[in-house]
Formats: structure tokens, sequence, C-alpha cells
């Protein structure tokens, strides 16, 4: 759905910029034309798609949060005040860890980063959220519907502007693990995106939202999933 939004919204800007561009002279008054002349420049077309692929974001973000409104959550249940290496070191053994869509289970995971993760009051999400240095943390682990054999593993800080927890020790602990590492499109939401093997054709894929695309210093969501690998 967001690939599909941010795809209309590009090509409506480019074919728009295009028309602008190809406007018969003589339609013009003459003083128009020494204004009008000149294309628009490539910055000025980068801008342009900048700005779409920002409206493409707010409405994809609409869209799923009227199909999964992460916000119309029950609240988790309070948990530890954590410093960012805490966290830190808690994300890496989860990730180093896990094997299986099994291993992903909240007992599992909870045992793992030596927290207490308990189920919110709907049941539906078991996690605990608390104070993290300047901001606050929340880890969430639910199940994407209900046969999928494996869960979701979020960990969001807020207000991501506190910039609580670096981009830099969570890409070199990663990294130092065997995660490959790939960067989102220019355009779309900063994201990088880690990936390794796991059993059975499954691989682990971590997904850091981070402030900025080029040289990244804060990370506000990671996500950890396992799925099928391509091929």
């Amino acid at each position: 759905m967001r690939l599909l939004i941010r795809s209309v919204v590009s090509l409506a800007v480019s074919l728009g910029l295009l028309a602008c561009t190809q406007i018969p002279a003589d339609a013009k008054r003459p003083e128009e034309k020494a204004a009008d002349e000149r294309p628009p420049s490539t910055a000025e077309l980068l801008a342009e798609q900048d700005k779409a692929a920002e409206s493409a974001d707010r409405a994809a973000d609409q869209a799923s949060a009227a199909a999964n409104p992460v916000e119309g959550f029950a609240p988790l249940p309070q948990g530890p005040e954590l410093t960012p290496s805490a966290l830190l070191q808690a994300i890496a053994q989860v990730a180093k860890s896990l094997q299986s869509q099994a291993d992903m289970a909240p007992e599992n995971v909870a045992q793992v980063m030596g927290l207490e993760l308990r189920p919110d009051t709907e049941g539906r999400r078991t996690g605990a959220q608390g104070t993290l240095g300047s901001g606050r943390y929340e880890i969430a682990i639910w199940k994407p519907y209900a046969r999928h054999p494996g869960h979701t593993i979020e960990i969001r800080v807020r207000p991501s502007e506190a910039c609580a927890f670096a981009f830099k020790p969570l890409h070199d602990q990663l990294v130092a693990a065997g995660f490959g590492i790939s960067k989102n499109a220019p355009g779309f939401k900063p994201e990088v995106y880690f990936d390794r093997a796991a059993a059975g054709n499954l691989g682990l894929y971590v997904i850091a939202r981070t402030d900025q695309r080029e040289a990244p210093r804060c990370v506000s969501i990671v996500t950890l999933e396992m799925e099928p690998r391509d091929g």
C-alpha cells in the first residue's frame, strides 16, 4: 500500500513538472517567456519529489493506522528505568539469539532480554514501557495475525527528538554479529535494514527507523521480524 501510494504521487508530480516544461512558447505573453525559458533544475525536481514523498508517507501512515492502529493498543505495563546501553544490549542479545520463529515467543524474548515483559490489559501485546535517559521506551511483542508462526518485536523510543538511542552502537553490534546492511531508497522514510539467515530458509530482519538517511545519529523504532527469505 505504501509503495502504491508513493508511486502514484511521484508519477503525478513528475508528469506535472514535465507538462510545465512543454508549454508552447507562442502560448505565452512575451514578458512571461524570459522567466519561463529555463526548465526546472535537477535540484528543483528532487525538491518536488521530496515534497511528494512526504505527502505519500503521510497518506500511507493514515492508511496503515486505519488497518492496524498501533496507538489503539492498550498501554503496556510499566517496566524498569533503562539506560541506552542496557536497551542496546537487550536488543543485540535478542537479534543474535533468534534462530526460529518459535524463539520470538514473548517468554523467550523476555528471558533473553533479562526483563519482565507482561501482557497488556487486553492481552493483545506483551511488553513493558519505562524511562530511557531523557525519553521513554516501549518494548512490544505481538502476532502479526492469529495463525502467524512467529511474532513481531518492536522497540520504540519517544520522543524521537530526544535522540535517547544512538544509531552507531546498534549498527556496530549488528554488523559485528554478521548482519548485512542496506538503506531505504531516497525520498522514503529513513530506515536502515539489517538481515541475516536463520534456520529453515528464514531470514531475521532488523529495521531501524532513523532521524535521517545519510549519516544517521538517532533511532526511534527498531522492529524485528522473521520471514522466509527470497529465493
